[in-house]
């Protein structure tokens, strides 16, 4: 059976197609700049590289990456590479799905637009997007969409909006048929309020942030592919294009549809790992790591397997570890450990949407590469 969009997201169809998505959807190129720079590799063994089963059986590191079915790997300490993997067909000059790391580069754009003076996120979405008065948008701020906790509860799986999103086929008679007419038109449950918790309590929904790459692009007057590239592709020297998908109308799908190499993927993190790094502001890192509601972030949907961190700008955060972390379905993830210069990407094309299982040995994963790096007993903690 062909790969198509009946199909795509599903095993083992999705094994080629998120390697190849400009292929089954519309997209917009984030360009990288003339001054594209390659990372530098001092290669690490890794043969001391163990993790436990749950029978108890050791697990080593091919075995790792057969299990979590891993497209590709990168590992940096202090910016050079120190591990690369490649599997499933894919290179690296493979241009993978990010799924939800997508979220994560659209709120460092959220950032640096503060900076600038261009968005205020204490504003409510209205002033930028009055299209949403009506819905239960009319009343939020952009603060508000960024931490999730808007205070709307809605499952991402809806097929009326991956069809909006034109993630899924449009049938006949379908309404709405793109993701602004989709947000327009939004209705969804509300999230039960917590006595004492300053605001709503976290609850994961991607609309949100569609609604932010919408938001972005009025305050900027820029396509979201755009702004990707001149405020972070091109400044942190990106090695390739990459690109996102659109809807019909064009309309960017800033919650799941960037797509990039692994290596382009690290150097994300390795934008977040310093608060000098010249692209983000360190005001903007500061307030990531600091400023999120770990109460309102243990209410939520999420409260299960990550326990000890907090959620700020479409990232994870831990405070005291000094730690932050991008997830996507499927088996995406980018960890940044602030303390010790290591960060590690990794994309993969597993079976479920959600793992919890592959979610916890990735970030066990993380640890041990954590450890011997460090060459410590045990590095800073990743596990909630």
């Amino acid at each position: 059976m062909a790969t198509d969009l009946s199909n795509w997201r599903e095993s083992p169809h999705n094994i080629w197609a998120f390697q190849n998505v400009n292929t089954l959807l519309d997209t917009h190129t984030i360009q990288k700049g003339a001054e594209s720079k390659p990372l530098e590799s001092t290669p690490v063994h890794f043969d001391d590289f163990k993790l436990s089963r749950p029978d108890g059986q050791p697990m080593d590191l091919p075995s790792f990456l057969t299990e979590t079915e891993t497209d590709g790997i990168v590992v940096l300490k202090d910016g050079k590479v120190v591990f690369e993997h490649y599997d499933r067909t894919n290179t690296a000059e493979s241009i993978h799905i990010m799924m939800s790391m997508s979220k994560s580069v659209t709120g460092l754009v959220c950032g640096i637009l503060v900076d600038k003076g261009q968005l205020d996120v204490e504003a409510l979405v209205s002033r930028y997007v009055p299209e949403i008065e009506g819905t239960p948008y009319e009343s939020v701020t952009v603060r508000q969409l960024l931490d999730m906790r808007s205070g709307v509860k809605y499952d991402d799986s809806t097929p009326a909006y991956r069809k909006a999103a034109g993630w899924n086929v449009l049938e006949e008679g379908d309404k709405p048929t793109h993701l602004h007419e989709f947000i327009s038109s939004f209705q969804a449950e509300e999230t039960p309020r917590i006595d004492g918790l300053d605001g709503a309590p976290f609850e994961y929904v991607s609309v949100n942030t569609d609604l932010v790459g919408w938001i972005v692009e009025r305050a900027s007057g820029m396509k979201l592919a755009d702004l990707i590239s001149e405020l972070i592709w091109k400044p942190m020297h990106a090695e390739s294009d990459a690109y996102i998908t659109v809807d019909r109308a064009g309309n960017a799908r800033a919650a799941g549809g960037m797509c990039a190499t692994v290596r382009d993927i690290a150097r994300i993190g390795q934008l977040v790992l310093h608060n000098d790094n010249g692209v983000v502001p360190a005001g903007w890192i500061h307030d990531m790591l600091n400023n999120g509601s770990a109460e309102a972030f243990s209410l939520g949907s999420w409260r299960r397997g990550f326990e000890k961190y907090a959620y700020r700008s479409y990232w994870l955060a831990g405070k005291e570890s000094d730690e932050l972390a991008g997830l996507g379905i499927h088996g995406q993830h980018l960890f940044v450990d602030r303390k010790n210069g290591i960060v590690m990407a990794k994309t993969s094309s597993q079976p479920d949407r959600i793992d919890m299982k592959k979610v916890g040995l990735t970030m066990a994963a993380f640890e041990e590469f954590q450890r011997i790096l460090t060459g410590s007993e045990r590095a800073s903690s990743t596990k909630g």
